[in-house]
């Protein structure tokens, strides 16, 4: 009996402490930044997020992949178009430039910078955009690899 406990109580130190061996996406909520933007000669509300990435993969096309399915289990983007002008996510690799980020800041702006600096951990961006002749509409991107694709385009409909 007693090294059925040890083993159980064994078992569990290893399963707690077992960290993600694939590519993970971890949120970093505490740099959340909402504020007033300037968006094709439009005022008004945006909202500007930031995540990192674990294990990343070496592939363009996989690395699209794993943003594309976050975003998709995490944006309403219906939300977002009725509430921003612009909007995104941006994607870091997880290094130990960036893992103090996920502790977060007091000043957003000071992250804002040293995030911008680490440039070499860069790895894309989700962005929404308002449309610069319809305020109802917007432009949907992602850009993986320095390669910007066009989501969903809803302006001149």
């Amino acid at each position: 009996m007693k090294y059925t406990f040890l083993l159980l109580l064994t078992f569990e130190l290893f399963a707690c402490s077992s960290k993600p061996t694939g590519p993970h996406v971890i949120y970093l909520d505490k740099l959340d930044h909402q504020g007033t933007v300037a968006v094709n000669d439009q005022y008004g509300p945006g909202y500007y997020r930031y995540a990192l990435i674990g294990n990343t993969p070496n592939s363009p096309d996989s690395l699209r992949q794993i943003i594309l399915k976050y975003v998709d289990s995490t944006v309403n983007n219906e939300d977002v178009e009725k509430k921003y002008i612009r909007y995104f996510i941006q994607f870091y690799r997880l290094s130990d430039n960036t893992k103090s980020y996920i502790k977060g800041k007091e000043d957003f702006w000071d992250i804002h910078n040293d995030i911008n600096q680490e440039l070499q951990d860069y790895l894309g961006e989700y962005r929404y955009e308002r449309c610069k002749d319809d305020s109802s509409h917007g432009l949907w991107t992602l850009e993986v690899a320095g390669k910007r694709d066009t989501l969903e385009n809803k302006c001149n409909r």
